[in-house]
């Protein structure tokens, strides 16, 4: 019985996981974009991965300082916020490299 919750349980935490940072990133394209000047290439849905996978890095980033406590988004925590969205900013802007030099060819 308990491997069985276990794996509820586990499950049901990794899609909670993918919604926070789903949420998270969602806000984080917006902010990147509202804060990077100039045209963005790609549209929403390319800003809103970029912001997923952003949000994703930045917590990342977050972990790998040793600045993580709880291992967990807090959508309360201003450093959450900070390196969600400075994981968007870097994409972001890795993005538009990439696209110039694809562009220019």
């Amino acid at each position: 019985m308990e491997t069985t919750s276990v794996l509820i349980f586990g499950a049901i935490e990794g899609v909670w996981s993918f919604l926070v940072y789903l949420v998270f990133g969602l806000i984080a394209a917006g902010i990147a974009k509202a804060i990077t000047p100039g045209k963005d290439p790609g549209g929403f849905i390319i800003s809103s991965i970029i912001g997923i996978v952003g949000a994703y890095l930045g917590h990342s980033m977050r972990a790998w300082l040793g600045l993580d406590t709880d291992n967990e988004l807090n959508f309360l925590s201003i450093s959450d916020w900070i390196f969600t969205v400075g994981g968007a900013l870097i994409l972001l802007f890795v993005w538009k490299l990439i696209s110039k030099m694809f562009s220019r060819s």
